[in-house]
């Protein structure tokens, strides 16, 4: 990571804990997390700069984090999205990976795992 402000992490989770744990995370590891209890609270107040990524829950309270992700590709934003749930169940990864996630991570994930992953979306980026 360069010198220049941290790069913003959307983080949509609404589990509180949860989503706490994944902004002290990104703290920790450099980034800048804009947290958001729903996808619905993201569409109608995103931040005013372009996130490296989204973060998202599958299993979120109101819009599903593959809705959300549906939904903006449907409106042709171009930001990485990371899925992530513990949700096991049959077609889920499947369902992620073809509306095109960057990745897919099964909770608990490591933690290590997914700021390597953003080192290497920030290294990468045109930004």
């Amino acid at each position: 990571m360069s010198n220049e402000r941290p790069t913003l992490v959307v983080i949509i989770e609404d589990d509180p804990g949860s989503r706490s744990a994944l902004g002290r995370l990104m703290h920790a590891g450099g980034f800048e997390p804009a947290l958001f209890d729903s996808a619905e609270t993201f569409m109608s107040s995103p931040p005013n700069r372009a996130p490296l990524c989204v973060i998202v829950d599958v299993q979120l309270t109101g819009m599903s984090g593959l809705d959300l992700q549906q939904r903006l590709r449907g409106e042709s934003r171009e930001v990485p999205v990371i899925v992530v749930t513990g949700n096991r169940a049959e077609g889920i990864r499947e369902r992620a990976l073809q509306a095109g996630c960057a990745a897919f991570l099964w909770k608990p994930f490591c933690p290590d795992a997914l700021l390597t992953l953003l080192r290497s979306m920030a290294s990468s980026s045109p930004n």
